[in-house]
């Protein structure tokens, strides 16, 4: 099974997402430094994506693109959630 495979990977962007997340709650009383903790998960996500793609050699223009438009979305619904609080 693939998860099985991949336990560390999955385990690993929890972290990353759920850090990311609980950073951004943490500094909801500061927008700017919000927004940069926004940015800086999604980079990570995307970087961290990518980084696992080339360890197992399947790394395709395709899926560089996917994860950069899955990061940019992921940003740009987050910071209109945001921009209507």
């Amino acid at each position: 099974m693939i998860i099985k495979k991949h336990t560390g990977y999955y385990l690993s962007l929890l972290l990353i997402l759920a850090l990311g997340i609980f950073l951004a709650m943490q500094l909801s009383y500061d927008r700017k430094l919000q927004m940069i903790i926004i940015l800086l998960t999604s980079i990570f996500y995307v970087g961290f994506g990518i980084l696992h793609h080339f360890i197992h050699h399947d790394l395709t223009a395709k899926i560089v693109i996917e994860y950069i438009l899955i990061g940019s979305l992921g940003v740009t619904v987050i910071l209109f959630l945001l921009k209507g609080l």
